[in-house]
């Protein structure tokens, strides 16, 4: 019977790349989409998810609202009420897919079963799941294989004693449409997904056929444990037909020997589906420092992990070995006088004036002693120390100074929105750099030096750079479209360089190993790696070559190691202009998003909670 493996993956909206509608309504395109196809998706349900709030919930948010006495309990907008919590997901996005690139492409016989299948899966998904709203829906034909891309609200309906009478929570809309759980392993969660998957091998079997077991389990194995597990996997069916054979036929002897392996791997075989099935826990770090030395160390290791955007996440499998890992971490030393230097470069930037300064000095734990030189003793100190003593950017003169450059910039930054009212692009990115300038005068956002060695400012914030650099090249006519272009392009450029590398890499091998087939041939050199025979079969390959030209191998050879160079460095600028184009696209898809500084400000309150939170693990 046919066979074809299925698929169904969930992603958070607050993870990024997780749940990406735009991506999905194809507001972004990708480089493997193919853009003359794009035509071809189908789109069964297109609404904004802010409108699909207001009509799932608004009636119960203004029933809510009418309760509240005090006006600061009210709830405003709830779909941002939920997306800047963090107690709910404000939706989340299921990938659906029958079949992959090789067993379904798109266009195939096969791939026209899938797209059957997936609009069965769509067509019923409303009447399984009565509590997972849908707001966009889209089946995409215009990549290798047909899938579905479903974004959804999962909302309650039965009323709570508190809070809302209909609102968003995955667990309860679960518990509404019956699914329970036993353990943390074994959750409602996993009892649906599971669900889902039985009925998508349903709709295989009406179709004729039956599911492909693809190990999906083993994803995240290293490589050493995937090899293990395959050979388990090889023994243990090679066993088992041997069990279809008598015990007379074999050696009593080699039955135990097979009979103990079996056993042995057979345990190791469950030990590590048991360990891929272990959930996933988030890591986060107060110190940046010591996010870098556990990683480092996971890499050397093997250990697997995957990068978010303010830690990484691990299976809880191997907890105990990244706490080994933290412990070793030393931080390094910073002096009391470095220590008060950052305390007075943050504290002047969030200050309107230098009264402003000192008093937020006092607030943090700062004596101030004033006479012909301001002098100031930090909390972690015992004695006064004046300012101009930690340099000249730090007497009060200069302190002064930096605080009237602080000043200048954000009027120029005021000047230059009024100035760009017609430009809207460029009003949003000058809009996001005044939004992060307010955000770090109330403390939100922490230090981000662009050069370590100087003072901070605005002019010396790797954040602010990020978005001056994206204001520049604003200016200069670029749009978003324009830098997804080009970052496309670019994608494109590095794997022709790369192409072009590994080809000057072949033939600089091919004319390496051509000369010791020439030294044998018409030198008489003894070599371990050629014959005679084998030298002069090679050699035959070039006509061109005899025994009076055959020195010229040695120019050919420095051409191409020549070549071989010139070929490294227009890769590696080819990739750092790549990774300039990214780290651009990136802030721009978060500016013109009007997420930028919020992306910041959650990053920075998830550090601050892991000085609070034991060795800043949550799950996952």
């Amino acid at each position: 019977m046919k066979k074809m493996s299925v698929s169904f993956t969930l992603g958070k909206a607050s993870r990024q790349h997780e749940a990406n509608v735009d991506h999905s309504n194809r507001k972004f395109i990708a480089p493997n989409v193919d853009r003359t196809r794009v035509h071809l998706n189908v789109s069964y349900v297109q609404q904004d998810v802010e409108d699909a709030y207001r009509e799932l919930f608004g009636a119960a948010v203004a029933a809510y609202n009418e309760k509240q006495k005090q006006k600061c309990r009210r709830i405003e907008d709830y779909y941002q009420h939920i997306a800047n919590g963090k107690r709910e997901e404000a939706f989340y996005e299921a990938i659906i897919q029958f079949g992959d690139s090789k067993t379904a492409p798109c266009g195939s016989d096969a791939g026209e079963i899938a797209k059957q299948m997936l609009d069965e899966y769509i067509r019923s998904f409303r009447e399984r799941n009565p509590n997972l709203y849908i707001f966009n829906a889209v089946m995409h034909l215009d990549e290798a294989s047909p899938h579905l891309h479903i974004n959804f609200i999962p909302f309650y309906t039965k009323g709570r004693s508190n809070g809302l009478e209909k609102g968003v929570s995955m667990k309860a809309a679960l518990d509404e449409q019956g699914f329970t759980g036993s353990n943390f392993k074994e959750n409602r969660l996993v009892a649906w997904e599971e669900s889902e998957r039985t009925f998508m091998e349903e709709i295989l079997h009406r179709h004729g056929y039956v599911r492909e077991d693809k190990q999906a389990h083993y994803a995240h194995m290293s490589v050493d444990e995937y090899k293990s597990a395959k050979e388990a996997q090889n023994i243990v069916e090679a066993f088992r037909r041997v069990r279809h054979v008598s015990e007379e036929g074999l050696a009593a002897d080699r039955v135990r020997q097979l009979q103990m392996t079996l056993q042995g791997l057979e345990q190791k075989v469950v030990q590590l589906e048991a360990q891929q099935r272990s959930p996933y826990k988030s890591f986060f770090y107060s110190a940046p420092d010591k996010q870098s030395f556990v990683q480092a160390k996971l890499d050397e290791l093997g250990i697997p992990y995957r990068e978010t955007e303010n830690g990484f996440e691990a299976q809880e499998c191997y907890v105990d070995q990244i706490r080994r890992l933290e412990k070793q971490f030393k931080a390094p030393r910073t002096s009391q006088r470095e220590m008060m230097r950052n305390d007075i470069d943050r504290l002047l930037m969030q200050s309107e004036s230098f009264d402003d300064f000192l008093s937020k000095m006092q607030k943090a734990g700062y004596t101030i002693k004033q006479g012909k030189y301001i002098a100031v003793k930090p909390k972690y100190g015992n004695q006064f120390i004046r300012l101009k003593s930690l340099g000249e950017l730090y007497s009060e003169y200069g302190l002064k100074n930096r605080l009237r450059a602080k000043q200048q910039f954000e009027e120029k930054i005021e000047q230059q929105i009024k100035a760009s009212q017609q430009n809207e692009p460029a009003v949003i990115v000058l809009r996001t750099i005044q939004f992060y300038t307010i955000s770090f005068g109330k403390d939100a956002l922490p230090m981000r030096k662009q050069n370590p060695q100087k003072p901070f400012s605005w002019t010396n914030d790797a954040e602010l750079d990020k978005l001056l650099r994206l204001n520049k090249r604003i200016n200069d006519g670029a749009t978003p479209e324009s830098l997804r272009q080009e970052f496309a392009a670019l994608t494109e450029l590095v794997a022709a360089k790369e192409a072009a590398l590994q080809k000057t890499q072949s033939d600089l091998k091919t004319f390496l190993e051509l000369k010791e087939q020439i030294e044998v041939l018409y030198e008489g050199k003894h070599t371990d790696v050629y014959t005679s025979e084998q030298a002069a079969a090679g050699v035959k390959r070039f006509p061109a070559i005899n025994q009076h030209n055959y020195r010229n191998i040695d120019t050919l050879i420095q051409n191409e190691t020549e070549n071989l160079r010139n070929a490294e460095a227009e890769l590696a600028q080819a990739q750092q202009n790549l990774k300039a184009a990214n780290e651009l696209l990136t802030v721009a898809e978060k500016v013109f998003g009007g997420t930028f500084v919020q992306h910041l400000v959650n990053d920075e309150r998830q550090r601050r909670e892991a000085k609070y939170i034991p060795n800043g693990l949550k799950n996952a």
